[in-house]
């Protein structure tokens, strides 16, 4: 599924698992910290597309097959996209129900499987609010062709409004534990504890932030094993229509380091938010900055919705001097 397909109008904000320090779909003022210059990838002549193909893969195509250096991006996906239906069920549960300290309750997965789910009303009032926790333990639950097992753990920090209105905003704790997914012969997983932000307003504009200040990932990859840690990381998408058309921004900072890099750091940031624009499957403006050793830098910059621009400055010194062209497709 592209990215599109995650747009966050009233029903669809399911699907991305974003990385992130809570807030709207912006441009590059979230830069991640620095890390140490010694720990850093240089970027280069041999490694800048692969490093590229790892950067767009988990900033925009996250609900997609291929996931990022390491496929934490199809797992947090499909993490974001369980939660938000949990705790669609548990809104539309709690209200109805007499007081109750917890309901559990089994919810079947749309390609097979279940979720066992629990919904823990802290102050017994009946109602979906402020310290009220939903836990979710995936048995073999099967959904967009993966399947996901393992804890995932959420508790409501704020809410205003009715979840899943066309008028609400809440934040969220997400923990997970064990929580892994499979996906033909791939594996993922990952344990950790997460910040979920997402609103909605009558006026149609969905947003929808998902952030960790650290969260590490393991699993197989076509056949390679992997590790990977996101820092400091962020990935918002804003959607909206504009002019009868929908158009879903996405902003994204994180400092990424994998074992397919030796578990050298670079950071990313969204000088200019990708955007994409109705049905297309692909950005057609916007540009990502992938950020290594000795000021090395890469540039993606979206051409059109078919191709990007890869341009790799080597030495640091703001001379690109290495650049090539590459369709969506390919560095998905």
């Amino acid at each position: 599924m592209s990215i599109h397909r995650t747009g966050l109008s009233a029903v669809s904000v399911a699907c991305v698992l974003a990385l992130s320090a809570c807030g709207g779909g912006g441009g590059g003022d979230n830069s991640p910290a620095v890390p140490s210059e010694s720990t850093m990838l240089g970027l280069n002549a041999s490694n800048y597309q692969a490093v590229a193909q790892s950067t767009v893969s988990s900033a925009l195509f996250l609900n997609g097959a291929s996931g990022l250096a390491g496929g934490d991006a199809r797992l947090l996906s499909l993490a974001a996209s369980t939660s938000r239906r949990a705790l669609s069920a548990g809104s539309g549960q709690a209200g109805s129900l007499k007081p109750l300290a917890v309901l559990n309750e089994t919810l079947p997965c749309s390609q097979g499987g279940n979720l066992a789910f629990s919904f823990n009303d802290a102050n017994n009032n009946g109602n979906f609010d402020v310290g009220d926790v939903i836990t979710l333990d995936a048995q073999s639950c099967k959904e967009d062709g993966a399947v996901m097992q393992g804890r995932l753990a959420l508790g409501v920090q704020a809410l205003n409004g009715v979840y899943d209105s066309n008028n609400f905003s809440a934040t969220l704790t997400m923990t997970l534990t064990g929580f892994g997914v499979t996906s033909d012969s791939d594996v993922a997983q990952a344990d950790g504890s997460l910040t979920l932000t997402v609103s909605q307003t009558p006026a149609g504009v969905g947003e929808l932030t998902l952030a960790t200040p650290r969260l590490t990932l393991g699993g197989r990859i076509e056949g390679k094993v992997f590790s990977t840690a996101l820092t400091d990381t962020r990935l918002s998408l804003r959607t909206e229509t504009i002019g009868g058309t929908l158009r879903t921004s996405v902003a994204y900072t994180s400092s990424l380091s994998s074992s397919q890099f030796g578990d050298k750091v670079v950071t990313v940031t969204t000088p200019q938010p990708m955007v994409i624009t109705g049905s297309d499957s692909y950005p057609s403006s916007g540009q990502m900055v992938v950020r290594g050793h000795a000021n090395s830098v890469l540039r993606i910059t979206a051409l059109n919705v078919t191709q990007a621009r890869l341009e790799l400055d080597a030495e640091g010194d703001g001379s690109y001097e290495t650049q090539t062209l590459k369709t969506w497709a390919e560095l998905e």
